[in-house]
C-alpha cells in the first residue's frame, strides 16, 4: 500500500514537472512573486508609486535590450557585446545632434550603425564557425573602443535647446503620473518596452519565423534539413539585438541628453541573466519573451527593494547570482526527460 502511494506521488510529481517544463517562465514568476511579497512587508516605500514606477522605468532601458539578446539566445547564441553597441548609438545620437542634423535622421543613423555592429557579430559567426561567446567578447572590447574614439573619451552631452523628440522617444507620461498626488517616475521608455515585448512574443509564438528560431536553437541539424536558413536566421537575431540596443541607447539619452564612455557597462550580464532568470537556455532553443520580461523586471524589483533596505549594492550582486544558479538548476531539472 505504502510503495503504490509512493508510486503515485512520484507520477503526480513528475507529470507536474512536465507541466512545469512547459512555460519556462513558470521559475521566475515564482521567484517573481516571492520577492514582491518580501520587499513588500520588509520595507515601508517599496509598495508606494514611486518605487513601482521607477521599477518599470528603469527595467524598460535594458528590458529594450534584453527582447533582442532573448531572441538570440533562443535561436542558440550570444551577444556580450549589446552594453557597447548602447553605448555607440548614444554618442552618435548625442554627435550628430550637436551637429546640426535633423533629430528623426540622427535616430535613424544611431539606429542604422547599431544594426550594422550586430551584422558584424552575426557574419563573423557564420563565416568562421567561432562560438558566438568568443566573438562578441571580442566585439564588446572593440565596440566599447569605438565609442571612446567617437567620443574623445569624454563625456558628450546635448547643447541645444529641449527637443520635441526626446518627450516622444522618453518624456514623462504626465497625464498618468498626475493622476496621483504621489510622485512617480513613469517614463514613455515603458511604452517602447511593452510595445517590442508584445511584437517580439507575437513573432516568436504566431509566425513562421519563431519557429525557425526555435528550431535552429533546438536541434539546428534538424531545421536545416527541413529547409531552414539557420545562418540567416542567426545573422538576422543578430542585426535585431543590435538594433534594440541602440533603440535603447538612443531612448536613454533622450531622458538624460548625455552619455559617457561606460554607457551601458556590464548591462551585457545583466541581459543574459534576466532571459536566464525568465527560462531560458544556454544552449538554446528553449524560453519566452515573457519569461525574459519577467527576469528583467525581477532583477530591477530586486535591486530597488535593496536601495530602500539600504543594503550596499555587492549584495544586489551576490543576490542576483544566486537567484541565476538556481533558475539555470530549475529550468535544466524541469526540462529533462523521465
Amino acid at each position: 500500500m505504502a510503495e503504490a502511494t509512493l508510486e503515485n506521488q512520484i507520477s503526480t510529481w513528475t507529470q507536474l514537472r512536465h507541466r512545469l517544463a512547459d512555460f519556462p517562465e513558470g521559475v521566475a514568476l515564482v521567484s517573481f512573486l516571492a520577492i514582491f511579497f518580501f520587499f513588500t512587508f520588509a520595507t515601508d516605500n517599496f509598495f508606494s508609486l514611486i518605487a513601482i514606477s521607477n521599477i518599470l522605468t528603469f527595467a524598460s532601458i535594458t528590458g529594450i535590450m534584453v527582447i533582442g539578446v532573448a531572441m538570440l539566445m533562443i535561436s542558440g547564441e550570444f551577444d556580450l557585446s549589446v552594453g557597447s553597441t548602447m553605448a555607440v548609438a548614444s554618442y552618435i545620437f548625442a554627435l550628430s545632434l550637436n551637429a546640426g542634423m535633423d533629430p528623426i535622421l540622427a535616430v535613424l543613423f544611431a539606429l542604422v550603425v547599431s544594426a550594422i555592429l550586430g551584422a558584424i557579430n552575426g557574419l563573423i559567426l557564420v563565416w568562421t564557425g567561432i562560438p558566438s561567446f568568443i566573438i562578441t567578447l571580442g566585439t564588446l572590447l572593440a565596440y566599447r573602443g569605438i565609442a571612446r574614439a567617437i567620443g574623445g573619451g569624454t563625456l558628450a552631452a546635448y547643447q541645444g535647446e529641449p527637443l520635441a523628440i526626446f518627450t516622444f522617444l522618453n518624456g514623462p507620461i504626465t497625464f498618468i503620473n498626475d493622476l496621483s498626488q504621489l510622485p512617480s517616475n513613469l517614463r514613455v521608455s515603458i511604452l517602447w518596452f511593452i510595445a517590442i515585448a508584445v511584437i517580439g512574443a507575437l513573432v516568436l509564438r504566431r509566425t513562421r519565423y519563431g519557429n525557425w528560431v526555435y528550431a535552429t536553437g533546438g536541434n539546428p541539424g534538424a531545421a536545416l534539413a527541413q529547409g531552414v536558413a539557420i545562418n540567416r536566421v542567426k545573422v538576422f537575431n543578430f542585426i535585431l539585438t543590435g538594433f534594440l540596443a541602440g533603440v535603447a541607447g538612443v531612448v536613454q539619452f533622450a531622458h538624460r541628453t548625455s552619455v559617457d564612455p561606460l554607457r551601458g557597462f556590464g548591462l551585457e550580464l545583466i541581459a543574459v541573466a534576466a532571459c536566464v532568470i525568465g527560462g531560458a537556455k544556454l544552449s538554446g532553443g528553449y524560453g519566452t519573451i515573457f519569461g525574459a520580461v519577467v527576469g528583467i523586471l525581477l532583477l530591477q524589483m530586486l535591486e530597488q527593494g535593496l536601495i530602500l533596505m539600504a543594503v550596499p549594492v555587492q549584495i544586489f550582486q551576490a543576490v542576483a547570482g544566486a537567484i541565476l544558479i538556481f533558475a539555470v538548476i530549475s529550468n535544466t531539472y524541469l526540462s529533462e526527460e523521465g
